[in-house]
């Protein structure tokens, strides 16, 4: 009996772009190692892993045409790689059906091979700071490094964190396109509430890319430590001189500082007096100021003349631009003042006095009139 020496195949080489938590291509280089032609050779694969599938299923099938003796042919298929799953080779048996040289159908049930995926694509977040504090807008700052192994298109790093006391002015911003071990710096604008404490924070961080194939892919992985600095006056108010003689009105000189961390603009400050005191002049305007930079608004203060001789309270506020446009309003500042009596003054009980010593002479004369 003659034993026929059919076509015979073997793999010859296995490649694969796919990464751990994603998906991609793998490519099989077959080469026939009988003596006779093979014809629609259908190569099927199937996984021996649940860690590695063809777009969700066990098994793919592809297809070369023709295959001459000695010739070797590729075929590609589409894979996905679970998240999570360990670095190792992946096994994967394999068939070929085939038509031979007078068009019967054989068979090779014989092949296996190994495919190992590519590392997890990986982002670090390192180098967190911030100037955020409680009830102002700030940043987060940072630095997201693409740990590779393959570049990441269109990179964006988006704030994921839920918290009620730290809202997103904008939750992403780009960084544009990384290699692998590139880094690029970003800053997520966020605004701190006025109920919230001033402590350090952990924020869930999240990058979006696109990989080599342009499909959008997010890492979560990732979480920024930050802190919330103490809150803050948005002015500081200085009065130059803090006494008012009671009965008079004079004009009083405030220093106004920018304690922001950013210029402002259309400053308007507004003085509130409550009695004894009081005020006509009591506003105040500048253009603009830098953090840090000062400037003295003069208003007046009035005192009645009656009043006790102790010290009270006047309130500043102030409406301003922020460096962005926008409008806003700051706490009030609140600045004691002590009233004090006037030096042209009479004691009150010499006052007294002086009434009662004139009313007595003033009826002695009376009566020295009517004897």
């Amino acid at each position: 009996m003659k034993v026929r020496d059919d076509a015979r195949f073997a793999v010859v080489g296995v490649d694969t772009d796919a990464q751990i938590g994603d998906s991609g291509t793998l490519t099989v280089e077959l080469e026939n190692t009988g003596e006779e032609a093979a014809y629609k050779a259908d190569v099927g694969l199937t996984s021996t892993a649940s860690g590695l599938t063809f777009g969700g299923a066990d098994t793919s099938m592809a297809r070369i045409g023709e295959l001459a003796p000695g010739e070797t042919g590729t075929v590609t298929y589409d894979v996905t790689i679970s998240p999570d799953t360990p670095v190792r080779e992946y096994a994967i048996n394999a068939n070929v059906r085939f038509e031979d040289t007078e068009g019967i159908s054989r068979t090779d049930e014989s092949l296996s091979f190994g495919v190992f995926p590519r590392e997890e694509q990986e982002f670090t977040v390192d180098d967190v700071s911030s100037d955020l504090r409680v009830g102002e807008d700030g940043d987060l700052i940072g630095t997201v490094t693409n740990d590779g192994p393959a570049p990441a298109r269109n990179v964006v790093v988006q704030y994921v964190d839920d918290s009620p006391n730290v809202i997103p002015i904008e939750d992403s911003v780009a960084v544009g396109t990384l290699e692998a071990g590139e880094s690029a710096e970003f800053r997520l604008p966020l605004e701190i509430s006025g109920e919230a404490e001033a402590i350090d924070r952990v924020a869930d961080v999240a990058v979006r890319y696109r990989n080599d194939d342009g499909e959008l892919r997010r890492y979560e992985d990732v979480e920024a430590v930050y802190a919330v600095g103490e809150d803050r006056d948005d002015f500081l108010v200085e009065v130059d001189d803090r006494e008012v003689e009671a009965g008079s009105t004079q004009t009083v000189d405030v220093t106004v500082t920018n304690n922001l961390d950013e210029p402002v603009s259309d400053v308007e400050a507004r003085l509130f007096a409550d009695s004894p005191l009081d005020s006509e002049d009591d506003e105040g305007f500048t253009e603009s100021l830098d953090p840090g930079e000062s400037t003295t608004m003069t208003f007046t203060l009035s005192a009645d003349g009656g009043a006790t001789a102790k010290t009270y309270p006047v309130s500043f506020d102030f409406r301003y631009d922020d460096a962005d446009g926008n409008s806003q309003l700051s706490d009030t500042s609140r600045v004691a003042i002590t009233l004090v009596e006037s030096e042209g003054g009479f004691p009150l009980f010499s006052v007294f006095g002086l009434l009662v010593t004139v009313a007595v002479a003033g009826g002695a004369v009376y009566y020295t009139q009517r004897e």
